[in-house]
């Protein structure tokens, strides 16, 4: 080795004996701290790259008790606690004879979202997921997770390129206040609720008629609007609406089956042979929709206050 003098160092057992010792001191030093570092490391990075999706149930059965009671579909409600109040009551909700069904978007641009899951989750509701459900759960989902990996929201930001105002935005807050049980009751909402006993689907957006459900895409099923060469899309300018291609394709069926959506606020009630469309725009100032499906498939709806444009 340049710059180190054997002979030198054999004759002088004491310098050889020394530097020996430095070395070894330094081995032991560094060793454990170089271990530890790499571990710590790519703990960090198998943590966070570990991070798992939110889980969704693409389908559920309404099955008895629940599916031979009087069955009351409610449409978009958006966090309008008052104006459920009011529907509930309208309608004379009997929980010993009624089932209600929401179909999605409970959550998000109204003022008491957290009020209105505490509630509906009370009466033992059915529900499916919304878009604007699905991104509170899904912050939600991510800031559990880098709390319980204690890893700094500004490091997983960067690293999944998602947008900084993630926790301040009314998602983000709203995930802040969910509670586990609430949290729990939101998650098990499945994407879509079948009811064999009367052919019904219920969904938040839309279904393609010639795809199987199974092998559809769980956010188009509650976003899509429209259908353009055999593609859903969430634009309304594209295309014809999702529930034109469903009918025409139920008239021609053997065994038709009706949906029950929501979603579609822009064009209102939307009623056709198979399928219902009950976003009234509650949010907006227009109104909160309620489908009894009774021989009339009658449907009663209460004026909302406007809380966005």
């Amino acid at each position: 080795m340049k710059g180190v003098n054997y002979q030198r160092l054999n004759n002088n057992k004491t310098r050889f004996c020394d530097l020996r010792s430095v070395k070894l001191t330094l081995l032991i030093l560094i060793l454990p701290l170089t271990l530890c570092v790499l571990f710590l490391g790519n703990n960090y990075s198998i943590n966070t790259h570990n991070f798992k999706p939110l889980n969704y149930t693409l389908i559920n059965k309404l099955e008895a008790p629940l599916s031979q009671k009087n069955l009351i579909f409610i449409g978009d409600v958006h966090g309008s606690y008052d104006e459920l109040l009011n529907l509930i009551n309208k309608i004379n909700y009997d929980p010993l004879k009624d089932h209600l069904i929401f179909v999605g978007d409970i959550v998000a641009k109204g003022p008491k979202s957290i009020e209105v899951v505490q509630l509906i989750r009370s009466l033992g509701a059915s529900c499916v997921r919304g878009n604007h459900d699905d991104k509170v759960l899904q912050i939600k989902n991510i800031l559990d997770f880098l709390d319980s990996q204690k890893i700094p929201l500004d490091e997983f930001i960067k690293e999944h390129d998602i947008p900084k105002d993630i926790v301040k935005s009314e998602h983000g807050l709203l995930a802040k206040e969910l509670d586990v049980e609430l949290y729990n009751y939101l998650l098990s909402c499945p994407i879509i609720l079948d009811i064999p006993e009367y052919d019904l689907y219920v969904v938040h957006a839309g279904l393609l008629p010639d795809v199987p459900l199974f092998e559809q895409d769980p956010s188009d099923i509650m976003s899509m609007r429209n259908i353009k060469n055999g593609k859903p899309t969430s634009k309304k300018d594209v295309g014809h609406a999702w529930s034109k291609h469903w009918n025409a394709a139920q008239q021609e069926s053997s065994s038709p089956k009706t949906i029950i959506y929501g979603h579609d606020a822009s064009r209102r009630l939307k009623i056709k042979p198979y399928s219902f469309g009950l976003d009234s725009g509650c949010v907006y100032g227009g109104e909160l929709s309620a489908l009894i499906w009774n021989d009339n498939r009658e449907i009663i709806n209460v004026k909302c206050n406007k809380y966005v444009d």
